[in-house]
């Protein structure tokens, strides 16, 4: 099976980046082959088709339905302020888990 790869994007990259490492300890404890990154909203037509899922932090929801678009066979989830505030990264495991993405 191959590596599924999860991109998380937020207006500045900053919070991203320590969620998206909380998220990857959850998968690596879980023996997962899942690789997540996270990067500045500026670079999602960069990488948003080379990745297997598209998270959204709830500062750029503006942005779904244009990335929905930009990218048709990606997967795209706007993560909900109270998910994404938790900063915790089991939380977003089980939020794609329950969207059938594990």
């Amino acid at each position: 099976m191959k590596q599924l790869k999860i991109a998380i994007f937020c207006s500045g990259g900053f919070s991203t980046s320590l969620i998206g490492a909380k998220m990857q300890k959850v998968y690596d404890a879980e023996g997962k082959d899942v690789k997540v990154d996270a990067y500045d909203f500026g670079m999602v037509d960069e990488v948003g088709d080379d990745v297997d899922v598209i998270l959204l932090a709830p500062q750029i929801g503006w942005a779904f339905d244009q990335t929905k678009e930009g990218h048709p066979d990606t997967k795209v989830i706007l993560l909900t302020m109270q998910q994404f505030g938790s900063m915790d990264g089991q939380v977003l495991v089980d939020v794609l888990k329950e969207k059938g993405i594990d």
